[in-house]
Order: structure tokens, then sequence, then C-alpha cells
């Protein structure tokens, strides 16, 4: 996730998803007083504390700001009366995390290899798959490495996880998140000249060279965010 304003609205949502909950249960004013029932709250209940961290998996170091004072222009004078909030922040190239589980361990190691500017790509991805391979590193661990940097480890010797080779394991991501991009592309451009859905899946069988039932997945993915 970049380090930019998303991270603050995802904690936002989780608080007020829990207040939209609590408050489906008041539709009468039984037993409530008229502040309670205005508010959807009754003064005994409480929210969970929801504990949000925010991984970031960039190549460069987080410029974003950690707290909402850093993104609000506030007086100094002012600083005391305005309530601060301080993101959990963990950087994947560069952190002191202790984990306890092993799959935890991997993918950070593995992140910090690959996201390390002071080696080439070319020995990022060796270190990667020694890595992977000597740690006998489950592929679920390989998949999220790969997606989360975008990256793509392309290498010759071929090492068997399962039914799957981790090159090949590399590549379909690199290959899928390719074909998400164009596809994106094509259900905007095809929504802003008006044409028909069927239409639209029609183009993107035919530039993508996919399958109806993969057109129709890309356009519920893309098409809802576009109208």
């Amino acid at each position: 996730m970049p380090c930019r304003y998303g991270s603050w609205a995802m904690i936002t949502a989780h608080t007020k998803k829990q207040y939209d909950r609590n408050a489906k249960k008041y539709h009468k004013k039984d037993g409530m007083t008229d502040d309670e029932y205005l508010s959807r709250m009754n003064r005994d209940d409480r929210f969970t504390p929801v504990i949000t961290v925010v991984v970031y998996y960039g190549d460069n170091p987080c410029d974003g700001a950690t707290t909402l004072h850093g993104m609000r222009d506030i007086p100094d004078k002012m600083k005391p009366f305005v309530n601060d909030y301080k993101m959990l922040l963990v950087e994947a190239r560069q952190n002191d995390l202790i984990f306890h589980n092993m799959t935890n361990i991997a993918f950070f190691d593995m992140l910090k290899v690959v996201l390390d500017k002071s080696i080439t790509k070319n020995e990022a991805k060796e270190k990667v798959i020694e890595y992977a391979l000597e740690h006998n590193v489950d592929k679920t661990v390989v998949m999220t490495v790969a997606g989360a940097t975008n990256r793509k480890i392309d290498y010759n010797a071929l090492s068997k996880k399962g039914d799957v080779t981790m090159c090949t394991l590399f590549d379909e991501i690199e290959k899928e998140g390719m074909i998400k991009g164009k596809a994106e592309g094509i259900v905007e451009t095809a929504i802003d000249l008006g044409l028909a859905k069927d239409d639209i899946l029609q183009r993107l069988q035919t530039k993508l060279d996919v399958s109806l039932q993969k057109a129709q997945e890309y356009f519920e993915m893309f098409g809802t965010q576009t109208v």
C-alpha cells in the first residue's frame, strides 16, 4: 500500500463500520433516552479497539504522514487542543520487528532482499531464490512477496515446489498484473465511449485473448469502479 492518505481512510473506516453495525440495533426508542436514540448509541455500548498496521513495500523510505497532526496545517498554539492519532507503520525494506512464526520471518526476510538497493536486481533475485529453497518457503509466501513488490524473478535453475516452479510462479503473477492493467484501461475507455456491456466483453475477449468468463470477471472488477 502506498504510504499516503489511503492508509488513514482505512483506519477511519474500521471504526465507522462498527458504529454502523451498532446503530442498526436501534430502530425504536424503547429504553433509550432522547440523546441515545438520536446518536444511535446506548450509554453502555462500546467499540472493539482496532489496531491497524500499515506495511509499506516501497523501495524508498516512506515520506507520508504517520500522524493526524502531520496531515494537518495546525498552528503550534492549537496543537494541544487537536486530537492526534499515530499510524503503526512497518517499512518492509528496513524494520526491527521480531517474529516467532516462521512464515512471517521468511516473508519479511525475502522482502528485505528484494527491496535492498545496495545490491543489483540480479543479485537480489539470486538471494531470494537461494533463501526460498534453503528454507523450504511455502509457495503462498513466495506469491505474496512477488505480488507485494510487483517483481519478476526469472532464473534458469528451476526447482520444483509442488506442481509449480518458483520461476513459473513469479512469471504468472507478473503476467496477471499486466493483463489486469490492460483490462482496466479497456473497460474505462469503452465506458467513456458509451459502449454496451456485451460490446465491452467482446472487446476484452478479443484484445486480451481471454474467455468470456474471464472477461466478465474483469468487467465486474473494473466496470463498477468506473460507473
